[in-house]
């Protein structure tokens, strides 16, 4: 019987020399399938004395935590790395998949279901459609409880896209049309986080995406789950929330750096997406330790 809400987990990860670069091995969930992409950047994996792995970035890490976790992941060459790590319940997986074992890889076969191998890591290539998704995935402004539900059902759908469609070369899930609204969400991302302060329009995007700003905005938040303008507020957000936690900037100047003129417009705003004002945010226990 399958799971009705599992725990599942998404995280951004990205360079920190504050923590040595094994920062990322705190993100790794025990008992879990984990499926990293590594968006920029190189990491090293270590599985003890045994055996050691270099993984490039644009690449679609998939570990089974409840075989066995690595002993390092470690942040290789330049900074800039980037990658968001999804957790899904083995139980989860383990309830989804016994009855389509046949529909699987072999490789997947035995890295989710047994027997397992040694090193419980395979790698596949990070496909255009990967990234595009990666950066849809920022959950709308929600309470709790709807954010859960939205993020596990477009967490489950990459799951099974990536895991079944594999060895049938179709695309069951994504389809051209679903694949061009989600490259569109990324241009539009890219495009906001160029220039948070001084944003492109609505019809400069539009014309970046080769559409026009009515289904533009309209199929974004349908891709998305969130308005461009919300989205554009969320950005600002987590960017201001990164300069405060590593005492970049005080209120004041991360309020001008992302774009807000008014800083009661900001706090109000940092609040519905953080549910802390940025003083609280600051003196939060973890923010004190990544400074």
């Amino acid at each position: 019987m399958l799971l009705l809400y599992p725990t599942f987990e998404s995280r951004w990860l990205g360079a920190s020399p504050q923590h040595g670069g094994d920062h990322w091995l705190q993100a790794l969930r025990p008992g879990a399938v984990m499926a990293l992409l590594l968006l920029q950047g190189s990491v090293r994996v270590d599985w003890g004395l045994s055996s050691h792995r270099e993984i490039a970035g644009n690449t679609l890490i998939w570990l089974n935590t409840s075989v066995a976790l690595p002993s390092s992941l470690r942040l290789v060459g330049n900074p800039g790395h980037e990658a968001l790590a999804l957790h899904f319940p083995v139980e989860w997986v383990h309830s989804s998949l016994l009855s389509l074992r046949q529909e699987m890889s072999a490789d997947f076969r035995t890295l989710l279901l047994g027997p397992h191998p040694v090193t419980p890591l395979i790698t596949r290539p990070l496909e255009a459609e990967d990234r595009a998704w990666s950066r849809s995935l920022m959950a709308p402004t929600l309470c709790a409880a709807a954010r859960h539900l939205l993020e596990g059902s477009r967490m489950s759908e990459f799951f099974f896209r990536k895991v079944l469609t594999e060895s049938r070369g179709e695309e069951l899930f994504c389809t051209r049309t679903r694949r061009l609204a989600l490259e569109r969400v990324a241009k539009v991302r890219t495009a906001l986080l160029a220039d948070l302060e001084n944003p492109p329009t609505l019809e400069e995007m539009a014309r970046l995406c080769g559409c026009n700003p009515q289904y533009l905005s309209r199929t974004f938040s349908e891709t998305a789950g969130t308005t461009i303008s919300l989205f554009l507020r969320r950005l600002r957000i987590e960017r201001a929330a990164e300069m405060l936690a590593q005492g970049q900037a005080n209120a004041s100047e991360a309020a001008l750096e992302v774009g807000y003129r008014s800083l009661s417009h900001f706090s109000q705003a940092f609040r519905a997406e953080k549910g802390l004002t940025p003083s609280e945010w600051v003196r939060r226990p973890t923010a004190a330790n990544a400074r």
